[in-house]
Order: structure tokens, then sequence, then C-alpha cells
């Protein structure tokens, strides 16, 4: 019984810590996203009918290109936070 209980509890810390981790990585996605992407165009680009993005891979490598030809400071987590952060707004691949 107590062997269940602590592999109960240690399940619950885990997913809670990824629930966290997810959290915080879509904010600072969303923080990157307002200082750097909404420079150069609006929200709009992501819900409009004719959207060039059609996949999750597709997601990622758009944003490569703009942060690339923005030469934005970004490190990898940065870029991905900022995909993550588009896809759970706007494209829910």
């Amino acid at each position: 019984m107590k062997t269940i209980i602590m592999l109960s509890l240690l399940l619950f810390s885990a997913a809670n810590y990824a629930a966290e981790k997810t959290s915080a990585q879509l904010n600072h996605g969303q923080n990157v996203h307002q200082n750097h992407c909404l420079k150069c165009h609006t929200a709009s680009i992501y819900t409009r009918e004719n959207r060039v993005v059609k996949s999750i891979n597709a997601l990622g490598k758009q944003v490569r290109i703009c942060r690339d030809n923005t030469n934005a400071p970004w490190f990898n987590e940065d870029t991905d936070a900022v995909i993550n952060f588009l896809n759970k707004k706007y494209y829910q691949f």
C-alpha cells in the first residue's frame, strides 16, 4: 500500500513539474514573441485564411526563417518557446 501511495505521489509530482515547465515555456514564448515578432507584423498573420503554415514542422521552419532574417538574438530555447506559444495560441497542431 505504501508503495502505491509513494508511486502516486511521484507521478503527481512529475506531472505537476511538467505542467509548470510548459506554462513557464509558454509565458517565455509569449514574451519573446511580443518583444520581437510583433515589431514586423501583427498577430493577424496567424489567423488569415490563406496562411502558409499548415503543420508544426512548417511553423518551426517559418519561425526560424524570421529569427534568422531579423538576426534575433535567440537561443534554441527561445525559438522553441515561440514555436510552442504560437502553436498553443493560434495553430493547435
